[in-house]
């Protein structure tokens, strides 16, 4: 019993230490900017290093942020133009009492599938459709 005790205590203790990520949306466009914050439990003023890779696995952002002593942290960043739609992955890592802690948080991203200069072309096609129409029909006899 006594050999089991140590193991049962420090199971405890590493269950209050965690990393709780959150982002200001679920949802983003290319060009958004991302709140990302988080919270260290455990472990005031930690070193948080955070990865974030596209759908495709390429990396868009590696950062090491320190936390406050309250364990809170922060970090923007823009999707960039080069991004490919679907989840995006947030890894976030740090040492609590000698523990290395790890926690993801996925979010998605919608890049256009034409790119940004596909409504004003669409609009324009449209427009240009309506008037064709009616040109021809105003001389059909």
């Amino acid at each position: 019993m006594l050999l089991v005790l140590p193991g049962v205590l420090n199971s405890f203790a590493q269950e209050e230490q965690s990393i709780v990520l959150a982002t200001n949306k679920e949802h983003y466009l290319r060009g958004d900017t991302v709140q990302l914050s988080g919270t260290v439990t455990g472990q005031p003023n930690a070193l948080v290093a955070l990865q974030i890779k596209d759908s495709s696995g390429n990396l868009i952002l590696i950062r090491t942020v320190q936390s406050d002593q309250n364990g809170n942290f922060a970090l923007s960043f823009k999707i960039p133009s080069t991004a490919t739609s679907g989840d995006f992955n947030i890894v976030a890592s740090t040492k609590i009492n000698g523990f290395i802690v790890t926690q993801t948080k996925t979010m998605t991203a919608t890049v256009p599938e034409f790119g940004p200069a596909a409504m004003p072309l669409f609009g324009a096609s449209l427009v240009l459709g309506v008037i064709m129409f009616a040109f021809v029909n105003k001389f059909k006899m």
